[in-house]
């Protein structure tokens, strides 16, 4: 389980980097890895969409959170690795 960054650097994380990091928990051969993100929809929360193979996506029922899960539903569909 790969929890969320708590670093207030938003730049920290580059694509690059990520992939490397699932790449060798892959070589490792785990079955399943998981990447929590967090909240709202920023670089964390897109690199982890990104590489997303399957999504959970958790939400309470305001208005703004139910929104937020909508446009995630459209970002794995048209911008994440699966997308291409």
């Amino acid at each position: 389980i790969l929890p969320a960054s708590q670093t207030r650097d938003k730049d920290a994380l580059t694509r690059e980097g990520v992939a490397k990091v699932l790449d060798d928990l892959k070589a490792m051969d785990f079955e399943f890895i998981v990447c929590d993100s967090p909240a709202g929809i920023e670089t964390g929360a897109l690199m982890a969409l990104y590489f997303a193979d399957e999504a959970i996506i958790t939400t309470n029922p305001e208005v703004s959170s139910v929104r937020d899960s909508d446009r995630i539903l459209g970002i794995l569909a048209s911008k994440s690795r699966r997308a291409e």
